[in-house]
């Protein structure tokens, strides 16, 4: 399966067939990131990257199961 090379405004486009659209999950305003290494150009869905500050802000708190604390203490342990 191919596609054409197409000008458009200043830049080169490429259409991405529907079937490997769906292989790969792309959908309109999906970000893609290039990688050019040895001459082969390959197209990738970007992956996203989070900050400590977003995980934490999905976090349950500090002990979300409380299964660490699910016994008394049996020795000199502090908790």
């Amino acid at each position: 399966m191919g596609t054409t090379v197409q000008k458009w405004g200043n830049s080169l486009g490429i259409r991405v067939p529907k079937a490997i659209a769906e292989q790969v999950k792309l959908r309109q305003g999906t970000e893609i990131e290039f990688d050019t290494s040895s001459g082969v150009l390959t197209i990738r869905p970007r992956r996203r990257r989070y900050t400590l500050k977003q995980l934490l802000a999905q976090s349950k708190g500090c002990d979300p199961h409380g299964e660490w604390q699910s016994d008394a203490p049996r020795g000199r342990e502090v908790i």
